[in-house]
């Protein structure tokens, strides 16, 4: 048990992280059920904010990558669990996969929610949880 979990510890160390993380908006979603903006952070750590120019999250989740890969166009694919503790003490878990562009410049993601316990197979722009996002630039 030890060692199996050592090898998917050292496995996930050595996922490319950097495509994904940073700001991700999209401003057509302010005022729906999807949020606006969100921010991947290093440490497991993805902030979702209610409007684009909040300064606050509205809800922290952590993150685990259960797999990462590169296709042969060159877009980045990850899978990932969000999991939030609301303030009631429900857990949340979403199920992510996630494509980002080629570029850098484009988040897209569909999920499934924690009782099916599995990832989309592919991302569906019609589906309900479809979301696409823009990187959003620090300007520095």
């Amino acid at each position: 048990m030890l060692l199996l979990l050592a090898v998917i510890l050292s496995a996930a160390a050595d996922v490319d992280l950097s495509p994904l993380l940073g700001t991700w908006v999209n401003p057509e979603y302010g005022g729906t059920r999807k949020v606006p903006k969100f921010v991947y952070l290093a440490d497991g750590i993805l902030e979702s904010y209610g409007a684009t120019y909040a300064a606050e999250p509205s809800m922290v989740w952590t993150y685990t990558i259960e797999e990462a890969w590169q296709d042969s166009e060159g877009a980045y694919w990850y899978k990932n669990v969000a999991t939030l503790r609301s303030a009631d003490s429900r857990l949340r878990v979403l199920y992510r996969l996630v494509r980002i562009s080629p570029d850098g410049t484009t988040y897209e993601d569909d999920c499934i929610r924690v009782n099916h316990q599995e990832f989309p197979t592919e991302i569906n722009p019609k589906s309900y949880f479809y979301k696409i996002l823009y990187r959003e630039y620090s300007g520095l």
